[in-house]
């Protein structure tokens, strides 16, 4: 099933945002709230998120111990409005993927196609920037007031992307390769019997002799 235009565009267009960023500072300057380029008619709300994970480890006695702490990715959640004017409004401050004079439908379908193909998105607010950003949670209002407005809920968190190598290592250069090497086929191997040990086998063997 072909994908909608304005859903298709949103992905295109999000695969060549990333790509294209080098550099922030043209961002950092913008001044302007964004999700990749989308403007929305309205901002209500912003909720930035850092936390500090701190280990903790229960001793014998007294508080639990820690040893080390780390950062969570950062997560933010916004809160935005778009009316049936939001493609005229997008077409005359950017270049964005509903330029023109989409349905709020069209708008909500390319919000979740983002989610869904787990696109990495750049996300400029009122205080931050964020990169490498995935839409975690969608959520829609619709009530008397909003039955002709796209009044969306979305919480984004950061990605931490790595790169992964392999490498070959020869037998000989294992420490024990009895442990450490692939399995291989021996064939049929006879078990074999080993001899009582015990204390009692060896008195026994004492007064035999």
């Amino acid at each position: 099933m072909a994908l909608p235009s304005i859903v298709q565009s949103a992905l295109t267009q999000a695969s060549q945002y990333n790509s294209e960023i080098q550099t922030t500072g043209s961002l950092l300057f913008a001044k302007k709230r964004t999700i990749m380029g989308l403007f929305a008619d309205v901002t209500i709300e912003e909720q930035h998120s850092d936390e500090l994970n701190i280990t903790e480890h229960p001793v014998e006695i007294g508080s639990p111990i820690s040893d080390h702490a780390y950062m969570n990715p950062p997560e933010v959640t916004i809160k935005l409005g778009w009316s049936e004017s939001a493609g005229r409004l997008n077409g005359l401050l950017g270049n964005s993927f509903i330029a023109g004079t989409p349905s709020l439908i069209g708008v909500y379908e390319a919000l979740q196609a983002l989610q869904r193909k787990a696109i990495r998105l750049v996300i400029m607010t009122g205080k931050r920037l964020y990169t490498d950003m995935l839409i975690k949670s969608l959520k829609v209002t619709t009530d008397l007031e909003s039955e002709n407005a796209l009044l969306v809920t979305m919480t984004l968190k950061k990605v931490i992307i790595t790169n992964t190598l392999e490498t070959n290592l020869m037998i000989e250069q294992q420490k024990e390769p009895e442990k450490t090497a692939p399995l291989h086929d021996a064939g049929t191997v006879q078990p074999e019997l080993k001899k009582d040990e015990s204390f009692l086998n060896k008195i026994r063997d004492v007064w035999v002799a």
